[in-house]
């Protein structure tokens, strides 16, 4: 497993929390328009 790098500065700790704080927004936001899309399909099958 590897090793998580260790920040030298203040700069670079704010860097990577935002990089990581990026990564998650996608995430969530993938998943949002993934149950969207489901929820729109199933809707469109009901009918």
């Amino acid at each position: 497993m590897a090793e998580r790098q260790q920040p030298r500065t203040a700069d670079e700790m704010v860097q990577m929390r935002r990089t990581r704080n990026r990564a998650l927004l996608g995430a969530i936001a993938g998943l949002c328009v993934l149950f969207f899309v489901l929820t729109i399909v199933r809707m469109g099958g009901a009918g």
